[in-house]
């Protein structure tokens, strides 16, 4: 029985080896992990960087110093350039040291809170034949640029006998006393009432190149004028030569070149005639001359 038993058992695993259930077979699966990646797909780790911590300290040492050059480029220093157009007053040591006095105030060192207005009002208070100041502030140097427009010296004033000088811009600068050096100027004498002193405008700049205009033409003729009034009547000049007996008749409102031709040709006419008029010669008028 024993013996069966063992056929038995050998009958059954060679019927189950040829025709009966195969074994279910066993297959691989991958695992997804990385730890089960292929050793030739495998990638070294990025390794973090380093420089993470020097990133941020260099964009704080760029940040400091665009901070630094902005402050830096802010400050004023009191140390101006000064360009001046005419030094018939004053020489450019005067100016250079009124525009560095309107800087030492705090609000004046730095261009956010610098005055322009201010100084340039300051600036013609303390220097009246001063007509413009343009003050230029750099964008990255501290030493700011002031350039000063004067106006040239014109006549002298006579007012309540008192002499000034005024300027083209028609503003009385100073008493002549005060600059000898433009003693030789020529005299314009006030009749109409006006209380001149250095700083007020005493006429227009349109009065000014009007009179200037007249002065030149009488040079170029040889006139040689004696003397040059300003009457009670508004808009009204009076011009006396040398040698003659009568006064001629402006209108500070016309026009200058027409009227000082007129009298210049009429002038000629009375000498060439050798009859003068005894009062007065009116140009006033355009083709049109009276005389009395």
């Amino acid at each position: 029985m024993r013996l069966l038993s063992r056929k038995n058992r050998l009958n059954r695993r060679k019927f189950s080896a040829q025709g009966g259930q195969k074994p279910a077979p066993r297959y691989y699966f991958r695992s997804s992990g990385p730890a089960a990646a292929s050793p030739f797909q495998r990638r070294p780790a990025a390794t973090k960087p380093r420089s993470g911590i020097l990133k941020r300290i260099k964009n704080a040492v760029v940040a400091i110093v665009l901070v630094a050059g902005l402050v830096y480029s802010l400050i004023i220093k009191p140390r101006p350039e000064v360009l001046v157009a005419d030094t018939s007053y004053h020489p450019a040591s005067v100016y250079q040291s009124a525009a560095q006095a309107t800087l030492m105030p705090l609000r004046n060192r730095n261009k956010l809170t610098l005055d322009k207005n201010a100084i340039s009002s300051a600036m013609k208070r303390q220097f009246p034949e001063i007509s413009f100041v343009e003050l230029k502030l750099p964008l990255l140097r501290q030493i700011p640029t002031f350039k000063i427009d004067i106006a040239a010296p014109t006549f002298n004033l006579s007012s309540a006998n008192n002499l000034y000088i005024v300027g083209a811009n028609g503003v009385v600068v100073a008493a002549s006393g005060q600059l000898p050096n433009l003693s030789k100027l020529p005299t314009v004498i006030d009749q109409s009432g006006f209380e001149a002193s250095p700083g007020k405008q005493v006429l227009s700049t349109e009065a000014i190149a009007f009179i200037n205009t007249i002065l030149v033409q009488c040079q170029r003729a040889g006139v040689n004028v004696q003397s040059l009034t300003l009457p009670a009547a508004p808009q009204a000049l009076e011009l006396r030569a040398s040698g003659s007996p009568y006064f001629v008749k402006f209108d500070l409102g016309g026009d200058a070149t027409l009227q000082a031709g007129q009298y210049l040709a009429a002038k000629h006419q009375f000498d060439s005639e050798n009859t003068q008029p005894s009062q007065y010669l009116d140009v006033r008028v355009a083709g049109k001359i009276y005389y009395k």
